[in-house]
C-alpha cells in the first residue's frame, strides 16, 4: 500500500513538472521589464537616433548611463500604459509613415511618453507671483546679459560677388532680396537673419568687427578660408540686468519646467520600485556599471 503512494506520488510529481514549462529569453535580450524584453539592436537603434553614435565608440561608462537612459524611457513608457495613457493606432501608423528607421514600438512608446508628459504639464499650476519673486531673487545672475546685437548676414564663396554684393547695399539694395538670391548660410530665405548675439558667441574675427558697426551699418566683406562674408546690424543693446516685469514669462516656464522634470523622476523612480528589471550583464558587449539591478546568472 504505501509502494504505491509513493509511485503515485512520483507520477504526479513528475506530471506536474512537465507541465511547467521553462521561459526562454531570446539571447539578443540584454535587459528586462516586467514581462517585456529589450535586446541589444534596440539599444543600438537607440543610440543611433539619440545620441548619433555608435555603441563600439562609447567607453563602459558611459555606454552603462546611455543604457540606464534608455530603459528609464522605456520604464516611463510601461508606467503609462499601466496608467491608461494610449495613443490611437492609426496616429502611431501615420508617424511610423513620415519618419524612417523608426519601428512600431519605438513610435508607440514614444508617443505615450509625450502624452503623459503633456499631461503632467497640463494639470502644473502657474507659480505665484511670490515664487516668481523668490526666484528672481535668487538667481539674479541669470537675468544679467552681456552687450548684444540683432545680425544679418550673407554668404558666398567667389569674393568678386561678396564685393559685388556689398556695393548693391551701400547703394540702396535691400538686404533680405540679395540674401534669398545669393547666399549661401541655412537662413539666406530668411532674409539672412541670425538674431541676437552675445560677446564671445563668435569667432574673434566676426566679433571685434560685427560690435563695432552701429545699427543700419554694414561690414566690410569678410574672408574666412574659402567663405565670404558681409554682416549688417539691425539693433544694438547695451549690457544690462532683465527687469522683474520682463523675467516674469520666462521664470514662470522655467518653474513649471522644474516641476514637471520633479514629477517625472519621481514615476521612474517609483516605478524601478514597483517594476521588475534586470538588466542582463553577461549579455552586454560592455561591463555595465548603471544604476538598475542586474542579473548577472542569466
Amino acid at each position: 500500500m504505501l509502494a504505491r503512494r509513493i509511485i503515485l506520488l512520483l507520477l504526479t510529481s513528475a506530471i506536474a513538472l512537465s507541465g511547467c514549462k521553462r521561459v526562454s529569453i531570446p539571447p539578443d535580450v540584454v535587459a528586462r521589464i516586467n514581462d517585456r524584453m529589450v535586446t541589444l539592436a534596440d539599444f543600438k537603434r537607440y543610440l543611433e537616433r539619440n545620441a548619433g553614435t555608435d555603441l563600439a565608440q562609447l567607453t563602459p561608462e558611459v555606454a552603462s548611463a546611455m543604457l540606464d537612459q534608455y530603459l528609464e524611457e522605456v520604464i516611463l513608457s510601461e508606467h503609462a500604459a499601466r496608467n491608461g495613457v494610449e495613443v490611437p493606432a492609426e496616429r502611431i501608423a501615420a508617424a511610423v509613415r513620415t519618419e524612417a528607421g523608426v519601428t512600431v514600438v519605438e513610435k508607440r512608446d514614444e508617443m505615450r511618453r509625450e502624452r503623459l508628459v503633456s499631461d503632467l504639464a497640463t494639470a502644473i499650476p502657474d507659480a505665484t507671483d511670490a515664487e516668481v519673486q523668490a526666484y528672481y531673487e535668487k538667481e539674479q545672475a541669470e537675468f544679467r546679459s552681456g552687450e548684444s546685437v540683432r545680425v544679418r548676414q550673407i554668404l558666398v564663396r567667389d569674393e568678386a560677388l561678396a564685393r559685388e554684393i556689398l556695393q548693391k547695399l551701400k547703394t540702396g539694395a535691400e538686404f533680405g532680396e540679395l540674401s534669398a538670391e545669393h547666399s549661401l548660410a541655412p537662413n539666406a530665405k530668411r532674409g539672412g537673419e541670425i538674431g541676437f548675439v552675445y560677446r564671445g558667441e563668435l569667432p574673434k574675427l566676426f566679433e571685434e568687427r560685427i560690435f563695432a558697426l552701429e545699427p543700419g551699418e554694414l561690414s566690410e566683406v569678410i574672408q574666412t578660408d574659402n567663405s565670404f562674408h558681409v554682416f549688417r546690424i539691425d539693433e544694438k543693446r547695451p549690457a544690462g540686468t532683465l527687469d522683474l516685469a520682463s523675467a516674469t514669462p520666462l521664470i514662470r516656464s522655467r518653474l513649471r519646467e522644474e516641476t514637471l522634470r520633479n514629477q517625472v523622476a519621481q514615476i521612474v523612480a517609483q516605478s524601478r520600485r514597483q517594476m521588475t528589471i534586470a538588466v542582463l550583464t553577461r549579455r552586454l558587449p560592455f561591463q555595465y556599471s548603471g544604476t538598475l539591478p542586474k542579473s548577472e546568472a542569466e
